[in-house]
């Protein structure tokens, strides 16, 4: 299992600095991620993107994002936690309004029938034993649940999805260009109350819920793994 893709956005009220001071913050961002290059532009909103690493960012008056599609993609909540450091510091901003973690799980699979025999493990067993009550069997396609614990939104799912592997798995492997079978595992999580930033530890957050996910998912899968 490797990461698949990942995500770190925040929104905030107080981003007019944004208007003034988005040409010093893009220099700053260029500074620290060696090869951002500049995308786009929008009235409230500035586009960059580092190649080599496959990682996409945004700033804006309102919402900033990073995400990254590079599999295997460690350093991307160190990269992320800095990117979110260094726009709060030129925009002044010191309260999140909210904030919003993705982080994906997966691998390709041979085929549908490898896929399915992954995803299985995870049905719930109260589910199962309705399944086993049907004529025919079915394929399942996503699993997916919605909870709150406090002021965090989790919502987890599991999906199989037919994708063009990337490029750094797809060598000698695969057709290029084909879609095969993945299995992949995504947790969301949703911070939905203003957080002051002196009482957010982001990289620690994001850590805690990357290391969750990915032993609570290695360890239901652990046997069934080749």
């Amino acid at each position: 299992m490797i990461p698949f893709f990942q995500l770190f956005e925040f929104s905030y009220s107080d981003g007019l600095l944004f208007y003034d001071r988005s040409g010093t913050l893009s220099r700053r961002l260029q500074e620290s991620f060696r090869g951002l290059a500049f995308k786009t532009s929008s009235i409230d909103q500035r586009d960059f993107v580092l190649p080599t690493e496959d990682i996409e960012l945004f700033f804006g008056i309102a919402v900033s994002r990073i995400q990254t599609l590079a599999p295997g993609q460690q350093d991307f909540i160190s990269t992320a936690a800095n990117f979110l450091q260094i726009v709060t510091e030129v925009l002044e901003i010191s309260q999140l309004k909210d904030f919003h973690f993705r982080y994906v799980l997966g691998r390709p699979c041979e085929s549908d029938e490898d896929a399915q025999r992954l995803l299985w493990p995870l049905v719930p067993e109260e589910t199962k034993a309705k399944l086993h009550t049907l004529a025919e069997p079915p394929r399942w396609r996503a699993l997916q649940a919605e909870f709150l614990i406090g002021n965090l939104a989790w919502e987890s799912r599991i999906a199989i999805i037919d994708l063009v592997p990337h490029r750094k798995l797809a060598v000698g492997k695969t057709e290029p260009d084909k879609a095969v079978p993945h299995i992949t595992f995504h947790v969301d999580v949703r911070g939905l109350a203003p957080i002051a930033l002196t009482e957010f530890d982001a990289e620690a957050f994001m850590k805690n819920v990357r290391e969750k996910h990915t032993q609570d998912i290695l360890s239901k899968l652990a046997p069934h793994l080749s």
